[in-house]
């Protein structure tokens, strides 16, 4: 299979940035997978760098979902999904990492803007409610973070990178 056929799945964030680890915290739950569950066209990649390094990531990639934790005024734990192929991204959806001068949302942009931008971009996010130093994620995060792992699931499956949810893969 070609690597342009593939779904790739991104978890971004920092690990010491409590909810900001949230979108790595997801793809630690879909490594632990059988495989065969996530489907032979998915790969997993954690992104914890500057967002520009998502436009390398992502190259000669058809399908891209991006796992995030996000600010936003909606109750921390709320999932979102913003489906940035068609569209732009609103503002509301900024990372909730700050560290970075370049985000997620401005990294689509950008690509959006040079031409750069895979086909199929679906951003995945969870809203945040500590985005301060620290390990630990806050109890609203941290309870999101299975149906965070079933959207993202969901996703895979409607690009056509894996079986739908429930479906096979666990006995």
């Amino acid at each position: 299979m070609s690597r342009a056929a593939q779904v790739l799945v991104i978890g971004v964030g920092n690990r010491m940035r409590s909810d900001d680890a949230a979108g790595l915290e997801v793809i630690d739950r879909l490594r632990a997978l059988p495989r065969e569950q996530l489907g032979p066209a998915v790969r997993l990649c954690e992104h914890e760098g500057e967002g520009l390094g998502l436009l390398a990531i992502w190259e000669s990639t058809a399908a891209v979902v991006l796992v995030d934790a996000i600010e936003g005024a909606s109750q921390p734990g709320s999932l979102v999904r913003i489906d940035a192929s068609t569209e732009p991204v609103p503002a509301s959806a900024r990372s909730g990492s700050s560290t970075h001068a370049v985000g997620v949302v401005e990294a689509i942009e950008l690509a959006r803007a040079l031409g750069r931008l895979p086909a199929r971009v679906v951003l995945c996010g969870v809203v945040g409610a500590r985005f301060e130093a620290g390990e630990r994620l806050s109890a609203h995060v941290r309870g999101a973070i299975p149906a965070l792992t079933e959207m993202v699931l969901a996703e895979v499956s409607g690009l056509g990178g894996g079986v739908p949810p429930g479906a096979g893969g666990q006995a």
